[in-house]
């Protein structure tokens, strides 16, 4: 036999080792059950979490009165609506779904407002407040809400409170967190059914906007907060300045903890205002005209959304229960920064007027 043959032999021999060998290993591992792809491909997606309901909420009338402030409170609401009332200036109510902490103070607590009872229509709960006129404690009484004036527990006057101290009454009542958890307990408030707005991160926020750092609310012509955007915090910062007929108090504290009152969300809602003549108790002039506002349920409007630094036009829906619907021009939804919300309620037709930003 010749060498060529003799390795031509060896090699075949080799290569018939090799696919024997292999053949072996194949039929082992044929041989065990193996995943299914189709029952992987099957298998139920992990659904969303819903979100957990929403505690009915406190709704606390606060007074804005250069008089009330640096008021106590307002920073911890998880909404804050604003409007004109009687002489030009304007009022908080103040909407707490996480109630504040023990230690927190919330006030000057002043009166009611038609405005008031609309919004504990749409968002349930219940409305503390002090006093009113004859005509707005007439529309309570007929109201399904729960509504308390002058509720002592959890209103207490103090002298404690900054403006209390200098003023007196009746810018000396105040509530707490202390006071309110009690309260709350005592009468059965329970949950919800809608939920707040879905939130955008700054970062995240749509084309559409127009970069305006600073601007001024025209609530009335005795009432025009100027809010600056402030980038380090994502949050506008609110500043009173002076009027034909009070004065301006500068930089808007929070009592509670002696620092600005700064807000991620501006939302200024144009409505209607109408005078109620009912509702004046003085018709030969003065400051008890009464106002009421278009937005309550089924109303909707024109406005415009500051956020991020952003100015955007957006329009406004009410449903019958829960927050306004905010929509872009193009129809969708208005981005909403995590954080308080705070609703700037002026006439139809009013908007910001864009300032300088001051030097630092």
């Amino acid at each position: 036999m010749s060498p060529f043959t003799t390795r031509t032999s060896a090699l075949l021999a080799g290569v018939l080792l090799t696919v024997a060998a292999c053949g072996g290993t194949t039929h082992a591992a044929s041989s065990k059950p193996s995943p299914s792809p189709k029952a992987s491909a099957s298998a139920a997606p992990t659904p969303t979490p819903a979100p957990p309901p929403l505690s009915q909420p406190l709704l606390i009338q606060v007074e804005n009165l250069y008089q009330a402030r640096p008021q106590s409170g307002l920073s911890s609401a998880d909404v804050v609506y604003e409007y004109q009332t009687e002489g030009g200036i304007s009022r908080f109510t103040g909407i707490w779904f996480t109630k504040p902490t023990s230690a927190d103070m919330v006030g000057p607590v002043r009166s009611a407002r038609l405005i008031s009872l609309r919004l504990l229509q749409i968002y349930g709960g219940a409305l503390i407040y002090s006093g009113a006129s004859n005509y707005v404690l007439e529309q309570a009484g007929n109201a399904s809400g729960k509504h308390y004036d002058d509720p002592e527990p959890p209103l207490f006057r103090t002298s404690a409170a900054p403006p209390a101290a200098r003023y007196g009454a009746p810018h000396n009542l105040y509530t707490d967190g202390s006071h309110l958890a009690t309260f709350d307990q005592s009468i059965n408030l329970s949950t919800v059914s809608y939920q707040l707005w879905a939130r955008t991160a700054i970062a995240q926020l749509p084309s559409g906007g127009t970069a305006v750092s600073s601007f001024e609310v025209p609530i009335s012509t005795e009432e025009t907060p100027i809010f600056t955007y402030e980038p380090s915090t994502g949050e506008y910062q609110r500043s009173e300045s002076a009027t034909p007929e009070y004065p301006g108090t500068g930089v808007l504290n929070d009592a509670n903890t002696s620092a600005p009152w700064d807000t991620p969300n501006i939302v200024i809602l144009q409505a209607p205002t109408v005078g109620v003549a009912a509702d004046n108790e003085n018709p030969s002039g003065g400051y008890t005209e009464g106002l009421d506002f278009g937005i309550g349920p089924t109303a909707s409007g024109s406005g415009q959304l500051a956020v991020g630094g952003q100015l955007y036009s957006i329009s406004w829906t009410q449903g019958a229960t829960g927050p306004p619907q905010l929509t872009l021009a193009d129809g969708q939804p208005a981005p909403i920064a995590p954080g308080q919300v705070l609703f700037e309620v002026v006439n139809t037709g009013a908007t910001v007027t864009p300032q300088a930003t001051p030097a630092p």
